[in-house]
């Protein structure tokens, strides 16, 4: 195990991650390796007096730890046992790892669109899978957790026989964003189907994942700037590493999604004095009752809260919760 204090060569390479906007400022870096080690740091902040966190990548980071920081990057052997149809990941581990890992036995895991993030920190925070209205939350596929005090050092989760799915996406100009909207919006959506509808700046995108046969045709409401779809390995659906970059991002779930409601949220995103992203993923089917909506808004840089909450107000009477896996340096 590596210790890094500030001002240590390997100090800020340590302590950085995938969010660029926000980074931990801790007394002492732990680089954790084993169990072992990560008692070792436990035991240290409880000692000492500090608060504590844990990174793998990153991708998550809310609040910036100013005590111990315990770096699990280097904690992350994965095994898969075919006869069980499970795996076992430790806290450093990232979703490519197990893809990998579980391909040649015909498996796969119910991980997200991003490749490169954490096992532990996603599972951790539900987990909203590329096939979650199918198969529902990664966190339901939990059969073990092992940990040190409140900090998480492997899991043993369930995979499912997999090997290639329905999957693409379509992108069209943005000045057609009330159209797609609306075809989206009405979509009699076959529970096996997970997609999402986001807007990236110039373009709108709908994504759309099952193992399961499935139309779009009524999504093409307007002229398309690109096109793919079809049967294809699990792990081409998995998500593509994006590089490390400052965001911030929040979301809420709603038990209803009135169109009126979405189109007005929509053109607030669209209008905000901040560049806001703005996400819309279905939930029901095999993630059960209650919320219908889980609706995500990003932005390319940190202090935009405002901004978020205007475009929140348009959904204010129909909110229910918030998802721990859409909250991006807000603390």
């Amino acid at each position: 195990m590596q210790i890094f204090y500030p001002g240590d060569a390997g100090y800020d390479e340590e302590r950085s991650g995938f969010q660029t906007g926000l980074r931990h400022e801790p007394q002492v870096i732990f680089a954790v390796e084993n169990v072992r080690d990560v008692e070792e740091a436990v035991a240290h902040a409880e000692s000492h007096g500090l608060d504590h966190a844990i990174q793998t990548t990153g991708h998550g980071l809310t609040r910036a730890t100013t005590g111990v920081l315990i770096s699990t990057r280097r904690m992350n052997a994965v095994e898969v046992d075919p006869a069980t149809g499970t795996a076992r990941a430790e806290a450093g581990a990232v979703w490519q790892q197990v893809i990998e890992k579980a391909t040649p036995h015909g498996l796969a895991p119910l991980s997200g669109d991003a490749s490169d993030v954490g096992v532990v920190g996603y599972t951790l925070g539900g987990g909203f899978s590329v096939l979650a209205r199918e198969f529902g939350l990664a966190s339901d596929r939990v059969v073990k957790t092992e940990k040190v005090g409140d900090v998480v050092t492997a899991l043993e989760f369930g995979l499912l026989p997999i090997e290639q799915v329905h999957a693409g996406e379509l992108f069209f100009e943005a000045r057609y964003e009330r159209e797609v909207f609306e075809a989206f919006h009405t979509w009699d959506l076959p529970d096996h189907v997970t997609p999402a509808l986001t807007t990236l700046g110039d373009v709108v995108r709908i994504t759309f994942a099952s193992t399961k046969p499935f139309e779009i045709d009524h999504l093409r409401v307007a002229p398309v700037v690109k096109e793919e779809f079809g049967l294809k390995p699990f792990a081409e659906a998995a998500g593509r590493p994006l590089p490390p970059h400052a965001y911030e991002g929040d979301n809420v779930m709603v038990e209803d999604l009135p169109l009126e409601a979405l189109q007005r949220a929509r053109e607030i995103a669209a209008h905000s004095s901040a560049e806001v992203f703005l996400g819309v993923l279905p939930l029901g089917a095999a993630l059960g009752p209650g919320a219908t909506h889980l609706v995500k808004l990003v932005s390319p840089r940190l202090g935009v809260r405002e901004q978020h909450e205007e475009v929140f107000e348009a959904l204010r009477p129909f909110v229910v919760g918030r998802s721990r896996n859409f909250r991006y340096a807000v603390g």
